[in-house]
């Protein structure tokens, strides 16, 4: 039987007509010289350099995005939000917990080494190695069983039971090849990738830039542009001043004071898109203070999450009380919590803590826009009921480790979700059978279950609304908003941004 599972819909897709026009001189200073040609090049400047190049060890949003100009899926999303054909033409279910791909023939690495099942398998099968395990194994986990070759150009997936959001995850696991990572190893495959999307990589200068160019023999034909190439300036002014100078062509996570300046330099423009990334400042549940639920409402009403976004986030942003960003398949509109101090100060003391508490918090600095910012008007806000917060403040990479060791009792972070499903989100905060944590609710747990198991769409909606409810009322975190993603562009690009917060570089074109 064969199933329609295409969650949501997203943007429009940017025009893909091929321009001859050449880089303009700033720009081509910019960018490395490979080859006589220099061609349109567009560069895009965002906050960090990946760690590496192979899917299976870096996973930060950042760097998916990079990859996946190199690689393909199985599967992918186009700019539309349709869930669409990738390596593999199609697929059905014989069987509720196994699926079949019939994959797509004639298809080469950049190398020239032939696409077939075996590089799917591999791809796959190194997810799991237990010497190794891949941090991408947390996307995999409770969906994807193995994956076993049927003939040279047919796949099986085997579920530990029905998965409705399978199809999608598998958008996560790009497709490597197998005979030139055994041959070069794991260390030169990571540094010089090899893939078959629409860029080739070319060389990559480490906290300067990587260089990609277009593959000419692309499946589904070649890109509009000639050359990709990223830059890693953490800096926000550095980064607008780069775009500004005519350095680079595209800049992340614009903050809102900047949108006024580009918008009135007629060199630049604006690109905005609803992300699928949502804040939340996350609770211990099981631990007191916030073990009870008077506790975790109480702060939900303390603080002023519209006053977050409109004067931290210039009015970029939307509140949610929903554990799913409402650009997510399967989102449902809550209740919010009203703003109300006095209701905040009964609530503490009808739990006991009448003269508030000291509590300290995680949080990132630079990893998302206004982070830091956020985190000191938040412990404003519950200072004004007696909550008193130590801000505990480390880089992205010590604060992930100390977040997966809930060595804290609070914490400010933003849920991405490539998948573009509610069930994702469920699945990074909701404590139970996978990898949630600080939430646990065997009610919740059971309904998680039960939506993995529908493939009826307009079944499993319901069954997701019913999970949000729950979660509302439980308050396990102090909901704030979802993101609103601001890019600066120059004027001759011709790209809609994605909600999924992938600067996929096929669908840009430019005009000079």
């Amino acid at each position: 039987m064969k199933r329609d599972l295409q969650p949501c819909q997203f943007g429009r897709r940017a025009s893909a007509a091929r321009l001859a026009s050449t880089a303009g001189a700033a720009l081509i200073a910019a960018a490395v010289s490979v080859g006589s040609a220099q061609g349109q090049t567009v560069t895009l400047a965002q906050g960090v350099d990946p760690e590496s190049l192979d899917p299976a060890l870096d996973t930060l949003i950042t760097s998916v995005g990079v990859m996946m100009n190199i690689y393909d899926s199985l599967v992918w999303r186009d700019a539309d939000g349709n869930i669409v054909p990738g390596l593999a033409e199609s697929w059905e279910f014989p069987e509720p917990d196994r699926m079949e791909l019939t994959l797509r023939q004639g298809v080469t690495f950049h190398n020239g080494e032939p696409f077939n099942a075996d590089d799917v398998v591999f791809s796959y099968q190194r997810l799991f190695d237990e010497d190794n395990p891949s941090p991408l194994l947390t996307s995999l986990r409770g969906f994807v069983d193995s994956v076993e070759k049927v003939d040279d150009y047919t796949v099986a997936v085997n579920m530990p039971g029905p998965r409705a959001t399978v199809v999608p995850t598998l958008i996560r696991v790009p497709i490597l090849p197998e005979e030139t990572f055994a041959e070069i190893g794991p260390d030169a495959f990571g540094s010089a990738p090899v893939g078959t999307g629409p860029f080739e990589f070319v060389r990559w200068d480490k906290n300067q830039q990587i260089v990609l160019e277009r593959n000419e023999d692309y499946w589904r034909g070649p890109a509009a542009i000639e050359r990709f190439v990223v830059r890693p300036i953490p800096e926000d002014f550095s980064r607008f001043a780069s775009l500004r100078n005519g350095e680079v062509d595209i800049i992340a996570n614009v903050t809102a004071e900047r949108v006024e300046e580009i918008k009135g330099d007629p060199g630049l423009k604006i690109g905005t898109v609803p992300s699928v990334r949502n804040m939340f400042v996350g609770m211990q549940t099981a631990e007191p203070p916030f073990d009870d639920v008077r506790v975790r409402r109480a702060l939900n009403h303390a603080v002023d999450k519209q006053a977050l976004i409109d004067v931290i986030m210039g009015g970029f942003g939307r509140q949610n009380a929903s554990v799913c960003t409402q650009t997510l398949f399967g989102a449902a509109e809550m209740p919010l919590f009203d703003y109300d101090v006095d209701k905040a100060r009964t609530l503490l003391s009808e739990a006991g803590y009448e003269d508030g508490f000291e509590i300290e918090m995680l949080g990132p600095v630079g990893r998302y826009t206004k982070d830091k910012e956020l985190q000191e008007a938040i412990a404003g806000m519950l200072s004004e009921v007696g909550v008193r917060v130590t801000h505990v403040q480390p880089e992205w990479a010590e604060f992930i480790r100390l977040w997966v060791a809930e060595e804290y009792p609070m914490h400010l972070i933003g849920t991405g979700n490539q998948v573009v499903d509610c069930d994702q989100h469920l699945g990074y905060r909701i404590h139970g059978p996978r990898y949630g944590r600080y939430y646990q609710s065997d009610e919740v747990d059971a309904l998680v279950e039960e939506q993995l198991r529908e493939y009826d769409t307009e079944k499993r909606k319901q069954i997701l609304a019913d999970i949000q409810r729950e979660v509302r009322e439980d308050a396990p975190w102090i909901f704030l908003f979802d993101l609103v993603d601001i890019y600066g562009l120059t004027a001759r690009i011709d790209w809609q941004p994605r909600p999924d917060e992938m600067v996929w570089a096929y669908d840009i074109s430019v005009s000079e």
